[in-house]
């Protein structure tokens, strides 16, 4: 059964849902979608992104992108960790921090412009974080699915009676779209969005030094490409009383990972395609009410996929960072032709 904090209502999660759909939605539209008033429905805005349950970012894949790299490691660190987790934080190509107990202390996850800028970053950047024993690293080939936490605002609506406003696979951003470039202005664009999605064109024109109209434009580009979101994230450990673990999964040959059988699974929020984490062909993130709840679908559901085999586990212990900012693009060198 679903344990909602305390202060979290249900026009609180409809709030959410409603702005994972459209996280521009105006406060007018907002309460006019939902029947309440616009004093309740910017109440409820105010208290979610006031406590950090909620923000409204732009969300990417940026493996959808083909002058971008990712990589997710699991790292081992000897001693107090706290260092080591403000060093990760402090490093704005990582998007990602999470305190874990299992075969890591710390899984991070990194987003950069280049092969040789990850390559930086793992033999320098990586190793000079205090403590650190050992690297496991998991290089993201595809992203197969994020929901972006949909599916537990879904869960927690369901047990009040609510309906949800999309479906996981609707939350799920450039996962299949044709692979694109995206250019300087754009990637710029989407950075000054991080702090505020919903803040006005004015605004971030005003601080990129372009007008309103361009702002807007290059909004609409992305969005209509389908490289790119505007909706409420949550933090689901600030929701309730969420178990969250990561599970790297190994498939022996010769058989074949049933992703839609994997997807399918409600406690499974986020796959990605790649490998390393001892061997692990797929990185998978559960989200479950508890950790009996945890337990059963792993070993319910996950364990039932033919071929499958667990290599790898961490159990989340907390989020420390989850930023979806990109590296500027740098001018590429073009050889000319004769």
């Amino acid at each position: 059964m679903t344990v909602i904090h305390s202060t979290v209502q249900r026009r609180d999660l409809e709030v959410i849902s409603a702005l994972q759909r459209d996280g521009r939605l105006s406060m007018a539209a907002l309460a006019d979608q939902l029947g309440i008033s616009v004093y309740a429905a910017t109440d409820s805005y105010r208290r979610l992104t006031a406590s950090g349950v909620m923000s409204v970012v732009p969300v990417i894949n940026p493996l959808s992108l083909s002058n971008y790299c990712q990589v997710i490691v699991g790292l081992r660190i000897n001693g107090a960790r706290d260092a080591a987790i403000a060093q990760l934080q402090a490093m704005p190509q990582v998007t990602y921090v999470v305190r874990t107990l299992g075969d890591a202390d710390i899984i991070a996850e990194a987003v950069v412009y280049t092969n040789a800028a990850m390559d930086h970053f793992l033999k320098n950047d990586l190793r000079r974080l205090p403590g650190l024993e050992r690297v496991h690293v998991f290089s993201c080939a595809k992203l197969v699915l994020d929901d972006h936490n949909v599916s537990v605002v879904n869960r927690m609506l369901a047990s009040l009676g609510g309906e949800p406003t999309m479906t996981k696979h609707d939350a799920n951003v450039g996962a299949n779209i044709p692979m694109t470039s995206l250019g300087e202005r754009l990637a710029e664009t989407f950075n000054a969005l991080q702090a505020d999605g919903r803040a006005s064109y004015a605004t971030v024109g005003a601080q990129l030094g372009v007008t309103h109209t361009a702002v807007r434009g290059r909004v609409k580009r992305l969005e209509d490409a389908g490289i790119m979101r505007i909706m409420a994230t949550v933090s689901p450990m600030k929701l309730g009383a969420f178990a969250q673990a990561f599970i790297g999964l190994a498939v022996r040959p010769p058989h074949e990972l049933e992703l839609d059988r994997l997807t399918a699974i409600d406690e499974v929020t986020y796959v990605m395609s790649g490998v390393g984490l001892s061997g692990a062909d797929y990185l998978v993130e559960m989200i479950a009410d508890d950790d009996d709840a945890l337990w059963h679908a792993v070993d319910r559901s996950i364990r039932s996929l033919d071929g499958i085999e667990q290599c790898w586990w961490a159990t989340t212990v907390s989020v420390d960072k989850e930023s979806y900012w990109l590296d500027p693009p740098v001018e590429a060198t073009h050889i000319a032709a004769d």
